[in-house]
C-alpha cells in the first residue's frame, strides 16, 4: 500500500473493545473527528495505521457513553493503562460485590446485584492449546460468548445451577478441592497457539478432569443442580491460518502497521501481513491508543519461518 503523503488527510481513531455478537468478533472504534463510536466486523478488518510519538489514551469504557441510557462518569482520556480513574473506581466497587456475592451477608448486597444473581448459570471446565485448564462460570444465556471472549479451545459444560450464587460456591469448591485455577494468562494462550498440543489431548485431559469435578460436586450438598455434560469447541482455533503461525515481532502499540485480520481467538488475532506472511498478535496491545488510520506502509519486519 502507498504511504500517506504529508498533505493527505488521515483519520484519528481509537480501538476500544472486542465485542462478540452472534458468535462473531467485532471491534468497537471511536472516531475522534466525527465524535462517534461504530462497531465493525473484526475478521476482514484492515489494520493500516501508525502510532504517533505523542498520542492520547482513551478509556476503553468510553464507548459505553454512546450506548447507555444515562451518562456515566467516564473521563474519556487516561494518562496510562486502559481505563480512567472513575471507571476503575466504579469497576472495583461493582467487582467487590458481584464477584464475591457468595461470600457476603445478603443484607450487605445491593438489590441490583442480587437481581442479577437470580439468573441460571453454568459451571464449565475450559482447555487451551498449551495444556492449561481452568474452571469458570457464566450465565446460561451467555455461555458461548463467554468461552469465545476467553479464547478457550475446548470446554466441557458440567452443570447448570438455578442462580449465580450457587455456581460461585461450586467454582470455589473446585478450586479448593481439586486445585483447578480460575484464570489463564494471555501469555499461556499465545504460547499454546504458537506451539499447540493436539486438540485430542486437550479434550482427553478435560474429560478426566470433568469426572473428578462431577464427583466433587456430588458431595457439595448444593441443591437444584442440573448435570449438562455437553462439550464445546472453538471453531476459530481450528482454522488453517493458525497452522505454523509466527508471532508478530513488533508491538501493535508502536510504529506503523499494514495487515488484515483473518481470525480471532479471544483477543489474539491471526493476521495476513502485507508481505503475505501469517502472523499472530495480541490485539489488547492496541486497545485504548489513539492512532492515525489510513493507507500506510507498515514497518519492515524480520521473522524466521517455522520449519516444523
Amino acid at each position: 500500500m502507498k504511504k500517506i503523503a504529508n498533505d493527505t488527510p488521515y483519520k484519528r481513531i481509537t480501538y476500544l473493545k472486542v465485542i462478540w455478537k452472534d458468535n462473531q468478533p467485532h471491534i468497537q472504534i471511536y472516531d475522534h473527528d466525527a465524535v462517534t463510536v461504530t462497531t465493525e466486523r473484526l475478521i476482514g478488518h484492515h489494520l493500516s495505521y501508525r502510532v504517533p510519538k505523542q498520542f492520547e489514551r482513551v478509556c476503553v469504557n468510553y464507548g459505553g457513553l454512546f450506548e447507555a441510557e444515562k451518562q456515566n462518569r467516564c473521563e474519556k482520556l487516561v494518562k496510562s493503562g486502559k481505563k480512567c480513574s472513575n471507571c476503575i473506581r466504579e469497576d472495583n466497587i461493582f467487582a467487590a460485590q458481584f464477584h464475591n456475592v457468595h461470600t457476603k451477608d445478603r443484607n450487605s448486597i445491593s438489590q441490583k446485584i442480587l437481581k442479577r444473581m437470580q439468573r441460571e448459570s453454568i459451571l464449565y471446565i475450559a482447555g487451551f492449546f498449551d495444556g492449561s485448564t481452568k474452571v469458570g462460570i457464566s450465565t446460561s444465556n451467555r455461555i458461548q460468548t463467554r468461552l469465545l471472549e476467553q479464547g478457550a479451545i475446548h470446554a466441557v459444560l458440567i452443570v447448570e445451577t438455578p442462580d449465580g450464587i450457587s455456581v460461585r460456591l461450586l467454582e470455589d469448591l473446585i478450586t479448593e478441592e481439586l486445585g483447578i485455577g480460575q484464570a489463564i494468562s494471555t501469555r499461556k494462550k499465545i504460547d499454546g497457539l504458537l506451539n499447540p498440543l493436539m486438540q485430542g489431548s486437550v479434550q482427553k485431559e478435560l474429560n478426566v478432569i470433568s469426572t473428578k469435578v462431577k464427583e466433587c460436586i456430588s458431595g457439595s450438598g448444593i441443591i437444584g443442580i442440573k448435570e449438562i455434560g455437553t462439550t464445546w469447541d472453538n471453531k476459530y482455533s481450528s482454522e488453517k491460518c493458525w497452522e505454523k503461525i509466527q508471532k508478530y515481532p513488533i508491538s501493535l502499540s508502536t510504529g506503523s502497521h499494514d495487515m488484515e485480520v483473518v481470525s480471532v481467538v479471544g483477543k489474539v488475532i491471526a493476521l495476513k501481513h502485507s508481505s503475505g506472511m501469517g502472523l499472530l498478535a495480541d490485539l489488547d496491545e492496541l486497545l485504548g491508543i489513539t492512532v492515525e488510520f489510513g493507507e500506510i506502509t507498515g514497518d519492515e519486519i524480520n521473522v524466521q519461518a517455522k520449519l516444523f
